[in-house]
Order: C-alpha cells, then structure tokens, then sequence
C-alpha cells in the first residue's frame, strides 16, 4: 500500500490499479497513490494526451462508477470492490455543478440523506451562504454557485471530496478565495480532497501535492514546487506551466551539467536529466521568469550568455512577456519568452543578452519530445 509522504493515516488509496479503456474513461496502467487525511491532492492530466490522460477515470473508480480490472480501491481503509457510491462517504463537485432548478440554496444544503437542519445551517453560514438560504442559485454569481455545490457535497461531512476542476470558469480573484477557503476547510476538519485538472493553474495555491499522469500512467507526484522545479519528464515539466524549449545537440559533458550547442549556434549549459550522449539531439527547457535580460554585448554578461533580440513585449495586467530571437543562422534562430513584472524598465535598444543559472535549465532527450 502507498502512503503519504507524510506518514498521516490515508483516506483514499490506490494500489497498483490498471482498467480497461471505455468510451470517455482511458485505461490507467498501474496507479498508485495515497491522499492523507486533510491532504489536498491534485492529478494533472497532461494536455494533448492521445486518448485522454486518466484523470476522469480516478475519479470515477473512487466514485464508484468503473471498477478496476486489478489492483486496489480504498476509502477510509476500507475496500470499495462491491460499495455503491452512497455508502463511499464521498463528496463531488463536477466541472458542470448540477445545482437543482427549482431548489433553494438552504434545500442543496440539506439535500443528501441523513443531513440535519442544524448541519445544513453549520455548512451555509461556514461558507458565507446565510444571506441566500431562502434564494434558488440562478442568478447568483459563479462563484456563489460553487459555494452552494460545495455546501450540498460538505453536508454530510464526507471523508473525501472529489473536485473536478470547477475552478477553470471562476474568475482568478474568486477561484483564490475559494481555493483559500477550502484549504482551511480541509485543516479544520481533516477533509481529504482530490482535485483534478488539466490546468496547471488551477492546481497553485491549492494543492499539497499533485501527480501528472499521461496517457493513464502516473509520471510523477510530489508538491507543486517540487514538480515544477526537479520535473523528471519533459511531459512533467511542460504540465506544469511555461516553458521554453530550446532544441539542440550535447557537445560537452560535466558533472549533471551539459554543454549544448542550440540550433543556430549558441552554446548555453543545462542540467540534464536523461542519460544524454554527446552529439546526442535534446531539448533545454527554461522556465521564463528566470532568465535574466541585460542590454549589454554578449562579452560583457557571465559566461554562458546569449546575444538575441527583442522581437515583441507583451503588457498581460501585472506582467510583461518579453518574446526574443535569439541570434544566429537566418532561418533557424530559436525564439524564447521572458516575464518581468509589470513595471520593470526595460532598454530601449533590442539588441541585448539573456542568461540564467545552468541548474535552471534541463536538458531532456529530443525523443522524449
């Protein structure tokens, strides 16, 4: 059985769990993982993946809606193989809310079997919903509906809530406060929740930790910044935000740290983190807030340096994404996207460098592309 990273008792588990490929649910291929009590757990599915990349059927197992062909299912240290989802003490708030049309925010509140009208008050006014009680959801804000969602799923003081995705519609000021909101839900009362997504933006500021999965294989799991930073895949490290890829060939090996020649002739290093040959095509991936931009000549920056060219700036609210080429064959010159913050100066004159920290940048192999 897999545990947390943290040792605390799981609430949900999968051992070593394969399915079979079902319209709208890929198969999953020897999953496994664990979401500790009051752990916020988010899966990642990794954008453009052939099929599908599993997520949805995660949730459908721990939901009850597809079995697993082996492996194991538990919830609350109990095996789920014969549990119908009522007795799974399961809460779930889909992509699409599924609010009822003719019932009152108080009636969602008490919906599910067993609620009391004093738990349902308790739910309502923990998620500032005591003003609306007597309201039917049309007609309130997204991120008002969500709250009534929510308070219908944690009534019942489930043991795990199972989330999918309703962030993506919310505007960013409102899916902050409710992702704050149930952090602090999940440490009062040791809720677990699995999130998933495939929208890495969705996952900052919520999760304690996430997984990746492609193509029905879990790739990586660890915390966000763990992942975003030490990806083990190109696949990870694209999943995880912005990012630069850089193609070229090794001409040096040191150490962890490369030497690559990019397609059209500079030479910049990199932390490489598959087995790398010299002569060998890879990728160099660079996340784009930390590259550093002078307007210098090439001589002048530390080694390592790169001439290039400011092409476009970009104003995006509190940012500016800086697009450069960078110098070489006509043609053949890479183009790399640096972000600064909404008020940085910056020269006038687009010839400049950019540079950044070898461990920084990760070379992968170009087949893993």
């Amino acid at each position: 059985m897999v545990q947390p990273n943290d040792m605390r008792p799981a609430s949900a588990t999968l051992s070593r769990v394969s399915t079979t490929a079902k319209p709208s649910l890929p198969a999953l291929h020897d999953v496994s993982f664990a979401i500790a009590r009051g752990e916020i757990l988010t899966l990642l599915g990794t954008v453009g993946t052939s099929g599908g990349s599993g997520t949805g059927t995660v949730t459908a197992l721990l939901a009850g809606f597809a079995r697993a062909l082996s492996g194991e299912v538990t919830i609350g240290g109990r095996m789920m193989d014969a549990t119908p989802t009522h007795r799974r003490g399961l809460g779930v708030v889909m992509r699409r809310l599924s609010l009822f049309p003719h019932v009152t925010v108080a009636g969602h509140a008490g919906f599910a079997p067993g609620v009391t009208p004093a738990q349902a008050d308790a739910i309502l006014k923990r998620l500032d919903l005591q003003a609306f009680a007597r309201r039917r959801w049309q007609g309130l804000s997204p991120e008002l509906q969500f709250r009534v969602a929510l308070a219908r799923a944690l009534a019942p003081a489930p043991t795990l809530l199972l989330l999918e995705d309703p962030f993506a519609a919310l505007p960013h000021a409102a899916a902050a406060a409710l992702k704050a909101l149930l952090r602090d839900i999940a440490a009062e009362t040791g809720l677990s929740v699995l999130h998933t997504t495939d929208d890495a933006d969705t996952l900052y500021g919520l999760a304690d930790r996430v997984g990746v999965i492609q193509s029905g294989r879990l790739r990586q799991i660890g915390t966000p910044q763990e992942l975003y930073d030490n990806p083990l895949t190109l696949a990870v490290a694209e999943a995880m935000g912005p990012l630069n890829k850089l193609p070229g060939n090794v001409v040096e090996i040191e150490d962890d740290i490369a030497i690559i020649r990019l397609i059209g002739g500079a030479n910049v290093e990199a932390r490489f983190i598959d087995t790398l040959d010299l002569t060998e095509p890879c990728i160099v991936t660079l996340r784009p807030e930390r590259i550093a931009v002078a307007a210098v000549l090439v001589g002048e920056m530390s080694e390592g340096a790169v001439p290039a060219h400011l092409v476009e700036t970009v104003f995006t609210g509190g940012q500016q994404h800086l697009r450069f080429s960078l110098d070489g064959r006509a043609g053949v010159a890479p183009e790399v996207i640096v972000i600064r913050p909404s008020g940085a100066i910056l020269p006038r004159n687009p010839a400049m460098c950019l540079a950044w920290q070898p461990h920084h940048a990760q070379a992968f192999k170009a087949e893993s592309a």
